[in-house]
């Protein structure tokens, strides 16, 4: 299992998503003045984001396939903050080298989860994404089923759609 530390990614002067193929995170509030895409991930981050109040409820079942910033800001369907997030990752080489080519989401919580994976040109996986210090980042990211203990352990709301996990006898069951 592979658990990786909080994403920074890249900042902007205000949390805006501009609306073109080649939307980046480093692109400045106006689209006609363009800079190239960073090539590693910033030690910043993006606007705070605020922790909402954790009432439970369903998942909301989604199927949407994310390749580039135009695709994720046609996304309207998800919070602000987690497009300005995943636009920050989707096309963007991370320092060590490996380009998020794809996001593909199967639902999100209200209490500030997303589930889905990601595949990169390096490698790619199922991952949990949440809101903990006011950003987005990983919550768990993994290839095979982890045990469903542990992603109770990190306050993941269970019924996500179409997660698995393994129980405690070892067998694989939904989340």
């Amino acid at each position: 299992m592979t658990t990786p530390g909080a994403t920074e990614p890249p900042s902007t002067a205000e949390t805006e998503i501009v609306a073109s193929e080649s939307a980046s995170p480093s692109e400045s509030a106006s689209a006609s003045e363009s800079a190239p895409p960073p090539t590693a991930e910033s030690t910043t981050s993006l606007s705070p984001v605020e922790q909402p109040p954790q009432e439970g409820g369903p998942w909301m079942e989604l199927d949407l396939t994310l390749r580039s910033g135009a695709d994720i800001i046609k996304a309207t369907e998800l919070p602000e903050s987690l497009r300005a997030f995943l636009t920050s990752r989707v096309g963007v080489e991370d320092e060590t080298g490996c380009v998020t080519e794809e996001v593909i989401l199967h639902g999100i919580h209200s209490d500030g989860f997303a589930y889905g994976t990601e595949e990169s040109n390096c490698a790619g996986g199922e991952v949990v994404w949440g809101i903990a210090d006011n950003q987005w980042h990983y919550i768990v990211q993994f290839a095979d089923p982890v045990p469903c203990a542990d992603l109770a352990y990190n306050g993941i709301p269970a019924g996500a759609p179409g997660l698995r996990c393994l129980g405690d006898d070892g067998s694989a069951r939904d989340f």
